[in-house]
C-alpha cells in the first residue's frame, strides 16, 4: 500500500494587518453546512433574476427551502464572494463560475473559492481554522479548536460562544471531508483527529487569482506585494494554501510569462508585480478558458 504524502508545512507564520475587530462576523453558517449543490441552485436563480435586489422569501420559495436555510446558504455564498451583500445579485465571480463551472466541479474553482473564504479575518472561525489554528498544530480535535478560539469571549458574549462556535467549527470540518472541498484533500479525519492532507494540486493561474485577492484585501491600490509576504503572511496564499517556498517559487516562474504578472528578484528586490487593472475574476477568467 502506497504511503500517503505527508504535508509540507510552509515557513513560519507571520501576522498581517486584518479588519477590525468589530468586523468579524461568528454566526457565519448557522450550523447549516456548505452544501455546493444547494450553492449553486441559488447561483443559478440569483443570475436569471435581472432585478435591482432579490427577496429572501422568493428564493427559499424557488430554492423549496426555509427561509433560514436559505438565509444561512446565501451568508455563505456572500462569503465565498458568489453573490453581493443586501442586494442578493451574482458578483463578478459568481457570473463567471455559473457560466464556466456551474455546479462547482472544477477544482480551481473550490480552490479559489477556498482562498476566499479563509483569507478573510471576517469569517473569524473558519479564518482561524485554515490559517492559524491547523498550519500551527498540524492536527487537531473539534474539542481543542473550541478551547483555541476562546478568546473570542473578548468580543462576543458567553452566550453566543456557547451557542454558535461549535456550530461554525462543524460547518468548516465538514466542508472539507463531507462537502465538495474533500475533493482538494485538504485535510483528512482520521480517527477524532482532523490533519492537514497531501492536497491537490493548485493551477497556477488560480495561485494568481488568489495573489491578487490577497494584494485587493491587504495593499489596496499597491502594484507589487513581497514574494516572502506571500509565503508566511497569515492571510497569504503560502499559509492558506500550505504551500512551501520552492512550490511557490515554481508556480512563479510560470506565471512570470503571463500577461500583467512579473517577477522582480534581483539584489534586495523580490517581489511580484501585478497590473493594476486586472482582477481576480480576470485571472480565473484566463484559468477557465486555458482548461
Amino acid at each position: 500500500m502506497t504511503e500517503e504524502p505527508k504535508a509540507a508545512k510552509p515557513a513560519r507564520i507571520v501576522r498581517s494587518n486584518t479588519r477590525s475587530n468589530t468586523d468579524i462576523k461568528l454566526q457565519l453558517s448557522n450550523s447549516y453546512p456548505a452544501d455546493f449543490d444547494q450553492l449553486a441552485q441559488l447561483l443559478h436563480i440569483v443570475c436569471l433574476d435581472a432585478r435591482g435586489r432579490i427577496p429572501m422569501d422568493e428564493l427559499a420559495e424557488k430554492m423549496g427551502l426555509a427561509y433560514r436555510q436559505v438565509e444561512s446558504l446565501g451568508s455563505i455564498a456572500q462569503a465565498f464572494g458568489l453573490i453581493q451583500r443586501v442586494t442578493y445579485k451574482p458578483s463578478p465571480l459568481g457570473q463567471l463560475i455559473q457560466t464556466h463551472d456551474p455546479f462547482f466541479d472544477d477544482l480551481g474553482t473550490l480552490w479559489h473559492l477556498h482562498y476566499v473564504i479563509s483569507a478573510d479575518p471576517r469569517h473569524v472561525v473558519w479564518n482561524r481554522i485554515i490559517t492559524l489554528i491547523l498550519p500551527t498544530r498540524g492536527i487537531v480535535t473539534r474539542d481543542q479548536l473550541r478551547v483555541d478560539l476562546d478568546d473570542l469571549r473578548q468580543w462576543f458574549s458567553e452566550d453566543s460562544i456557547k451557542k454558535h462556535v461549535l456550530k461554525e467549527v462543524n460547518t468548516v470540518l465538514d466542508a472539507y471531508t463531507t462537502q465538495r472541498f474533500s475533493r482538494l484533500a485538504y485535510m483528512r479525519l482520521a480517527g477524532e483527529s482532523y490533519r492537514l492532507s497531501y492536497r491537490e494540486p493548485i493551477p497556477t493561474l488560480v495561485l494568481a487569482a488568489s495573489i491578487v485577492q490577497y494584494r485587493t484585501l491587504q495593499h489596496p491600490g499597491a502594484t507589487a506585494v513581497p514574494v516572502p509576504e506571500l509565503l508566511t503572511t497569515i492571510n497569504g496564499p503560502g499559509v492558506v494554501f500550505q504551500l512551501t517556498e520552492d512550490r511557490l517559487r515554481a508556480a512563479l516562474e510560470e506565471l512570470k510569462n503571463q500577461p500583467g504578472f512579473t517577477v522582480e528578484s534581483r539584489a534586495d528586490l523580490d517581489q511580484v508585480r501585478l497590473a493594476d487593472d486586472l482582477k481576480a475574476e480576470d485571472w480565473m477568467r484566463r484559468y477557465y478558458e486555458s482548461r
